[in-house]
């Protein structure tokens, strides 16, 4: 009995979570298995707290949405999902700088999520300059996908 629960118990520990990035011009997402999605959530936040960011808001999405479905006799669409409002007080003072209609994009958002599948994902929508002589929004793409990546470590 002992071995049999040591042996789980190794099994499980040697499990590492596997991500794939998928990415285009407006979306950056990370897709992954073999992996909790409540875990996902807690380094996800701890990562924003680690980088100085700030969390404004969580919506759990998932929760309001399935409530609507149920409403309308449909079904729900994710198991679970959280949006994360975050700010940075130096990437809004330097979003702004460069144009102040910047405050829109304000706070960025996060979202975590995960289908009927089990398949979790962590993505964000790409800040995009409003002007062609903006030149922070790739600064910013890249801290997020940053601080994605490194919730998954």
């Amino acid at each position: 009995m002992m071995k049999t629960l040591l042996f789980i118990f190794l099994l499980c520990s040697s499990l590492k979570a596997e991500y794939k990035i998928i990415e285009n011009e407006n979306i950056f997402k990370v897709k992954i298995k073999n992996s909790i999605f409540e875990e996902n959530l807690v380094n996800l936040k701890n990562q924003i707290n680690f980088e100085s960011f700030m969390t404004i808001y969580e919506i759990d999405v998932a929760k309001a949405t399935n409530e609507t479905a149920i409403a309308l006799n449909k079904k729900g669409v994710l198991e679970k999902g959280v949006n994360l409002g975050i700010c940075k007080s130096t990437f809004a003072l330097q979003m702004l700088e460069e144009n102040y209609n910047n405050i829109n994009f304000c706070p960025l958002s996060l979202s975590i999520y995960q289908n009927k599948n089990a398949t979790i994902y962590i993505s964000f929508k790409k800040y995009k300059p409003l002007n062609k002589n903006e030149k922070n929004a790739n600064k910013i793409n890249e801290s997020l996908k940053d601080l994605i990546i490194k919730s998954l470590d």
